[in-house]
């Protein structure tokens, strides 16, 4: 029998692991049917599971700046990059997305440290630096060829202007949360209520419904149902496992996506790719490292 620390420490990985898989799963997915239209599938069956797993939280008894103002954040956040993950035009797009959205945990270390949560050294500025670096080289390995990043962004830009708002709303969101939650756990709702967001935007937009095939309902609900587990998982993993290392784990999921992504999509990404990602993680690790929490 697993020690209860292990146990969680566990859990907490596989929801790494599940996150990780997601954007490759979500691509895959929304190829056969119209873009938002299967992430509210996804997200709707996301909603079940962890209101199964979690029960309705008691919303009277949470501060009111953290149920609207973290739960407008909070679904910003997944809409925008859903959306972006499902507007790509094709599979090299999805691993280019998934780098831009892979900013906020460097950028979660910035926002902590301008809201006076962390102490740092002088070397988080070089980490941050580091994980810009590897972007570009993600979107542009000709890092010098301005003209080259402006034909880029202009093949999709609505998907990658989506990424980029993303990463910025998920660190303003895990900051607000820290700061005005109080111990309060509201995701379940969060959840609910961007389920039914996606399902508004996809009838406003007169978007095409597209029933889903026998195999293709099997995919969307397992994959809804772990998103749902996953950050059912997390928060358990958070109380009662080994945090240092599941945050440590989580600033190699630029590395981790890109090789699901590889996997699953079965795409081929070149050597200067695998660079920037790396860079990424590397730029992170450093952020981290150069950070300690206020007493």
């Amino acid at each position: 029998m697993l020690h209860p620390l292990n146990k969680a420490t566990l859990l907490g990985f596989s929801s790494i692991f599940i996150w990780a898989s997601l954007v490759a799963v979500v691509k895959l997915i929304t190829e056969s049917l119209s873009p938002i239209l299967g992430v509210a599938l996804i997200y709707s069956f996301s909603a079940i599971c962890i209101l199964v797993l979690n029960g309705l939280p008691k919303l009277k008894l949470m501060p009111k700046t953290y149920l609207w103002g973290c739960g407008a954040l909070f679904v910003l956040y997944e809409i925008l990059f859903l959306s972006s993950v499902a507007l790509s035009q094709n599979r090299e797009q999805v691993l280019i997305i998934a780098m831009i959205n892979y900013l906020w945990p460097p950028l979660t270390i910035v926002f902590s440290i301008f809201a006076g949560q962390l102490n740092y050294k002088l070397p988080v500025i070089l980490g941050f630096i580091i994980a810009l670096f590897g972007l570009m080289m993600v979107v542009n390995p000709q890092l010098f060829d301005l003209y080259r990043l402006l034909l880029i962004l202009q093949e999709n830009p609505l998907a990658y202007a989506f990424a980029f708002i993303g990463a910025l709303l998920w660190p303003c969101y895990s900051v607000f949360t820290k700061k005005y939650a109080e111990g309060h756990n509201a995701v379940p709702v969060f959840f609910v209520v961007t389920a039914l967001s996606l399902w508004c935007i996809h009838f406003i937009s007169d978007e095409v419904f597209i029933l889903p095939s026998f195999n293709l309902w099997i995919l969307i609900a397992i994959t809804g149902s772990l998103v749902g587990i996953a950050y059912s998982q997390w928060n358990q993993s958070l109380q009662f496992g080994n945090i240092q290392l599941l945050i440590l784990a989580t600033y190699f999921m630029p590395i981790l996506s890109s090789f699901m992504s590889m996997v699953i999509l079965g795409t081929r990404p070149d050597l200067a790719f695998w660079i920037g990602t790396i860079l990424v993680s590397i730029g992170a690790l450093i952020c981290w490292k150069s950070t300690s929490p206020k007493g």
